[in-house]
């Protein structure tokens, strides 16, 4: 049952990082570009840039994930190398 509330946690996690990241700079640059005058450049840098750090956080996040679910290796390779003796 934990199992399955951590990976419920982890989806809606990721699903409000990367609906945060393509709609909030997508109205940022909406107003920018109704308030100054400057067609689809605000909105379109808005966008590629909330792509691109929502992209980063969503990698991050789930490489965090899995390393804490990745079973560690052993402190001493060596010795599982040489047969354990």
């Amino acid at each position: 049952m934990r199992e399955t509330i951590c990976a419920l946690e982890l989806l809606f996690r990721l699903s409000a990082l990367v609906l945060a990241s393509t709609f909030l700079p997508l109205l940022l640059g909406l107003w920018v570009d109704r308030t100054m005058n400057t067609a689809p450049l605000a909105t379109l840098s808005c966008m590629v840039s909330g792509i691109i750090f929502g992209t980063i956080a969503v990698y991050r996040i789930v490489n965090r994930a899995n390393e804490q679910i990745a079973p560690h290796p052993p402190k001493d390779s060596n010795q599982d190398l040489r047969g354990g003796t």
